[in-house]
């Protein structure tokens, strides 16, 4: 089980905040008893909800107590204002208790409606607040470990490429401007018993639109294809197609109609290098 994933995938989070299904309750109980980091990565996001609660702990307005007793006051008010008519067949001392009563029930009623409402407002405010702080956080953690992985990707190909090129049996080769294209030079690595080859760095310019760089090695005097080559946006040696059998007496890298050429074309030749 990757236990990173596992802690990082987001289930932690809504296992405390109480989002999970029973079944995923049970799924995560059961992983925080066989792995220790599991629970306590549940321990540490409860107590940052316990600290963030705590540092955003908001009380209610002053303003909501005067609503709330205005509200209280003005049905009693209105308690008293209404005026309620004795029906003919009811004795008067009768109706009036059970009106009064009622009259009383509708204005508890209309008070707790409106305390109801206000303080349902102040609170669907304050969670959809949290909500969203809530999603920040779960959207900041999200890219911490793309970046994360991003980082692990490009430590994983420093490594690669380093144990390449320390290699005893990779070859450097040089391969130096021809006399039209004088200032040009790249670097170069062979591999006689892989048959692998490696272009590292190189100050050729980008190739022109409809053209694409194309290596060849000279292999028993003639030119093989090895494959296209895109100097620019190039992080550390790239690997080129391996070399067919024979002797390989030299690598040359042209200029060729974008897609490749079977054939080099000699008057676009940029670096040679010889073996």
């Amino acid at each position: 089980m990757n236990i990173e994933h596992y802690i990082s995938s987001g289930i932690i989070e809504s296992y405390v905040l109480g989002l999970t299904t029973p079944e995923e309750n049970a799924e995560v109980e059961k992983v925080a008893l066989e792995h220790s980091e599991i629970a306590a990565a549940i321990n540490d996001y409860r107590s940052t909800l316990e600290s963030f609660g705590s540092l955003h702990a908001a009380t209610p307005p002053s303003e909501l107590k005067k609503k709330i007793l205005d509200a209280i006051g003005n049905a009693v008010q209105e308690d008293v204002r209404i005026v309620t008519p004795v029906p003919p067949d009811m004795p008067a001392k009768t109706a009036t208790p059970v009106l009064r009563n009622w009259k009383r029930l509708a204005a508890a009623a209309a008070v707790l409606l409106i305390v109801s409402l206000a303080v349902n407002g102040f609170y669907i405010s304050k969670y959809e607040l949290y909500k969203s702080r809530y999603t920040a956080l779960v959207e900041s953690q999200q890219q911490l470990v793309a970046h994360n992985q991003l980082i692990e990707t490009r430590l994983d190909k420093m490594q690669a490429d380093m144990e390449m090129l320390m290699n005893p049996a990779m070859k450097p080769v040089e391969l130096k401007g021809v006399a039209s294209h004088p200032n040009m030079v790249a670097s170069l690595y062979w591999d006689p018993n892989t048959r692998k080859t490696y272009i590292g760095t190189s100050n050729l310019p980008a190739a022109p639109l409809g053209k694409d760089y194309q290596l060849w090695a000279i292999v028993d005097g003639k030119p093989v294809d090895i494959g296209l080559y895109h100097p620019k946006g190039k992080s550390g040696p790239v690997e080129m197609k391996d070399v067919i059998p024979g002797k390989v007496q030299a690598f040359a890298i042209t200029l060729e109609k974008q897609g490749g050429s079977p054939t080099p074309t000699m008057e676009q030749m940029y670096v040679i290098g010889n073996i």
